[in-house]
């Protein structure tokens, strides 16, 4: 049998809110053997099937989920596309995603994505309540029916997320509170799949890509807490003082240092937008504290490192000590859009977001970094 049978008759049961205890006696097997069915351990008997599909008012096709074999290769496709950027920013993910949805509800692959779909909406939007019961009612169904945890924690990831951006909202109904008591039901680091993979296999190249992958990921989640520690004030609102900056430039030189020591042959991966994110705030606040020697200096190694990932091949072998053999693949590790262009994102932040005077951006040293960054 398959999977499918697990979810669909544990989904069936609880939308008809029938205890295991109910459902066994009607079948005259014990609630154990529907707790097993339930947990993909075992299946009934070929020829208690029927009796199955007819309580529940379905076909056993259905019940077995044949129909959505039928549609696997379709479903894969939607799946991949969402999960390696595989449409244009411009044109957004909810479009289509909508169109899986409407083809597939049932499919909790095709839910949660959609889920991140209409999140991604809120804030492109620009009105974060606009989607939101629909999100709500698609993170209710994944939690109540689903029995996969992989999407049951990407979906609780999303909605702490979304929680998130929706506490400081006016009338949004969500409080910290709500947020906090999702986190805490979070697993921690050590259950990871990537802290896993990093020395439980059996075989010893599985072990080296384990770990490989653990390495980049542990970087990539390491900065993102550096960027919160450091950027904290900048998060409220309020206006860092000359020493909190110095601070911050300190911490951001660290990690650019560890940086440029893992990945000593110039191919950050998975870190590639960290580092050059980091290198362009570093110019920023040099610039902040008067400095501007090492302002261009720092915002042209962002400029030239979004200039080189951007005109990159999507497959590059790493050579590093630590990846030796490894190969990146650009869109799928990075995660960048079809059309994604770092060049054009940098550019954007140093004429827009950064707080650069315009006796600065006036000056033949920062334009010639401008130049660098031309598509």
């Amino acid at each position: 049998m398959n999977n499918y049978f697990s979810e669909n008759i544990r989904r069936l049961r609880k939308e008809r809110e029938l205890t295991q205890e109910t459902l066994a006696d009607f079948l005259g097997v014990t609630f154990q053997a529907v707790s097993k069915w339930e947990r993909g351990e075992s299946y009934p008997d070929i020829e208690l099937l029927p009796t199955v599909a007819d309580f529940f008012g379905v076909t056993t096709d259905y019940l077995l989920g044949v129909d959505a074999q039928r549609n696997e290769k379709d479903i894969l496709a939607y799946i991949d596309r969402f999960d390696n950027g595989k449409y244009k920013s411009s044109e957004g993910s909810l479009s289509f995603m909508s169109e899986a949805f409407g083809k597939y509800p049932s499919d909790f692959r095709i839910l949660v994505r959609y889920m991140n779909a209409l999140m991604d909406d809120n804030i492109g939007s620009g009105h974060p309540l606009k989607n939101k019961k629909e999100i709500k009612t698609i993170y209710e169904r994944i939690q109540d029916f689903c029995t996969n945890d992989r999407i049951r924690m990407r979906a609780k990831t999303l909605i702490i997320q979304y929680y998130r951006n929706l506490v400081t909202v006016k009338n949004s109904g969500v409080t910290a509170e709500d947020m906090y008591n999702l986190i805490d039901e979070m697993p921690g680091i050590i259950d990871s799949k990537e802290h896993m993979m990093g020395y439980l296999p059996l075989d010893p190249d599985a072990i080296r890509q384990g770990c490989q992958k653990l390495f980049d990921s542990l970087l990539y989640y390491f900065d993102n807490a550096v960027s919160h520690y450091t950027h904290t004030q900048f998060l409220y609102g309020r206006e860092a003082s000359a020493e909190e900056i110095n601070e911050t430039i300190k911490v951001l030189e660290m990690m650019n240092g560890i940086y440029e020591n893992v990945y000593s042959d110039g191919n950050y991966g998975k870190n590639w937008t960290a580092v050059i994110y980091n290198y362009g705030h570093l110019g920023q606040y040099y610039h902040r504290i008067g400095n501007n020697a090492k302002a261009l200096e720092n915002l042209k190694k962002s400029a030239e490192l979004a200039k080189e990932f951007d005109t990159m091949p999507n497959l590059t072998e790493r050579t590093a000590l630590l990846f030796k053999g490894s190969v990146l693949n650009k869109q799928e590790d990075v995660g960048v859009l079809l059309d994604a262009s770092l060049r054009k994102r940098m550019t954007h932040h140093m004429l827009d977001n950064y707080p650069l005077s315009d006796e600065f951006k006036e000056t033949p040293e920062f334009k010639e970094i401008l130049d660098i960054m031309k598509v």
